[in-house]
Parts: C-alpha cells; sequence; structure tokens
C-alpha cells in the first residue's frame, strides 16, 4: 500500500477496467487507416485533416514556418501545404493534433499542449535516430520510432483519466524521468511506463510498440525502439524547452541535432 491510499493492484484494476477506457480518437484511427491502405492518397489525407480547423490551421503554420519554407513563400492553401511537408510529415502532425484534441486529458489546456508537445518532439526525434541506425532493427519502418514516441508517455494521460484526476495538478505531473518514476511508483504503486502499456494493449496495438512504451526509460532495455524513444526522451527534456510552440517543434529539433547530436551508442548494444 502507497502513503496515497492507492495501491498496485486498485491501480492496475482501474488501468485494465476494459468497458471505461478512454478511446483513441476518431480522427487519428481514421488517419491510421489511409497510412495502411495502399490505395489511399493526398486527397484522402487532406479530406481528414480539412475536416478539424485547428489540424488545418497547424499544417498551414508548419508548411509556412522556416523550417520548412526557408525560400519565405507564403501559402494558404492545404493541399499546397501538404504537398510542401509531403504526406509522411503531413500524417505525422495530423496524428499528434488528433491526440491533443481528441484525448480529453483532465488539466489546463496550457499543461495538454505541453504533454503533446513534448510528445511530438520526442516522436520527431526518435525517427531521426531511427533513420540514422541501423533501419533492419525497425524491419524498415521508421513510422514505428514515430509512433513509438508519440505514444511513450500516453500512461500519463492513462493515470490522468481512469486512475487519478489530479495527477496532472500533482508535482508529480511535472516531474521527468528517475524522479517521474520514483514519484509514480511511490503515489500509484505503478508508473506510467508501465500504465501505457497496459492502454496500449486494450486499444490492441501492436506488441512492440507496447513493449517500447513499457521500457522507454530503461537505456539498457533489449528492445531497440524502447532505446530509441529512452536517447529521444533524454534529449528532448534537456534541449526542448518545456513551453515551446508546437509549430515550432519541428524547427528547434533539427537545430539541435545539428548543433547537439546525441551519443547513439546505446542503439547498437
Amino acid at each position: 500500500m502507497t502513503t496515497s491510499g492507492f495501491d498496485r493492484q486498485s491501480t492496475l484494476e482501474l488501468l485494465q477496467f476494459s468497458e471505461d477506457i478512454p478511446s483513441l480518437p476518431d480522427r487519428f484511427v481514421k488517419i491510421q487507416n489511409i497510412i495502411q491502405d495502399p490505395n489511399s492518397n493526398a486527397k484522402d489525407l487532406a479530406q481528414v485533416i480539412r475536416s478539424d480547423q485547428a489540424t488545418t490551421v497547424m499544417i498551414l503554420k508548419f508548411a509556412n514556418s522556416s523550417a520548412y519554407n526557408p525560400s519565405g513563400t507564403p501559402i494558404s492553401e492545404l493541399s499546397k501545404a501538404i504537398a510542401r511537408l509531403g504526406n509522411t510529415e503531413s500524417i505525422h502532425i495530423a496524428s499528434a493534433m488528433s491526440l491533443m484534441y481528441g484525448m480529453i486529458l483532465p488539466t489546463g489546456m496550457a499543461n495538454i499542449r505541453i504533454f503533446w508537445s513534448h510528445a511530438f518532439g520526442v516522436a520527431m526525434v526518435a525517427e531521426s535516430l531511427a533513420k540514422a541506425a541501423d533501419p533492419k532493427q525497425l524491419r524498415g519502418s521508421h513510422e514505428t520510432a514515430f509512433m513509438a514516441g508519440l505514444m511513450h508517455d500516453i500512461g500519463r494521460a492513462a493515470l490522468g483519466m481512469r486512475v487519478d484526476l489530479s495527477y496532472f495538478e500533482r508535482e508529480t505531473g511535472h516531474l521527468h524521468e528517475a524522479d517521474l518514476i520514483h514519484a509514480e511508483e511511490a503515489h500509484y504503486g505503478v508508473n506510467h511506463a508501465e500504465a501505457g502499456m497496459h492502454l496500449l494493449r486494450l486499444w490492441q496495438l501492436p506488441a512492440d510498440l507496447c513493449q517500447a512504451v513499457a521500457e522507454h526509460h530503461l537505456a539498457d532495455s533489449s528492445i531497440f525502439l524502447a532505446r530509441v524513444c529512452y536517447l529521444a526522451n533524454e534529449f528532448c527534456n534537456e534541449h526542448l524547452p518545456e513551453r515551446t510552440t508546437f509549430e515550432d517543434i519541428a524547427e528547434i529539433i533539427q537545430q539541435e541535432l545539428e548543433n547537439n547530436p546525441p551519443d547513439t551508442s546505446i542503439l547498437n548494444s
């Protein structure tokens, strides 16, 4: 029993109560279906993105940012923005936005933006690291690395939505890395990495993604994806300012990766 009144058994029971789990946002599911459909095209993607004003605006902001528009030529049409970014980057942005606005976290919008901005930054770095490492370890799929990074902290959302509605308002909700793990285990008997694994399993997501999320705080994990997430998370905690606006993340990540390349030796172990 923890000192807070929560214990491991009761926390796991709440996390695994499948009749009342938070569901994946509908727009996120539609985007993943587009990825998996070999007959889908940019028009299908634009149709899903256009159905949400916030995502449309964010795609345009990215396309007009200095990271993707070094010539300074502005565009205002969604189709041209997707063409400039490319389908992959557009899908990444739309996936992150669908989670940010589709999962109702019990906290203020400022905390929600911080949470998903960090997740998006980790996803971008994880994909970059995976591309630079031996791609055979990911069976050629850097999308898996991006998704693992995007979902790496989903257990924090699970704890906040299913176990303790005040999670993000507590000091615990603002800690990082080992301090966060220790505080969660002391308070709930379970840390967010394990909680995330249980939620992803309930969503029936791939086993390698679930395990990568479960072990993303282990630098010596035997799982390549987990080590990628660990390194990407450490990098963002050190180099990505907490209140970076969503549309500025790509530029900052690119600059920091160039100026402060991470030691990737753990990826080859």
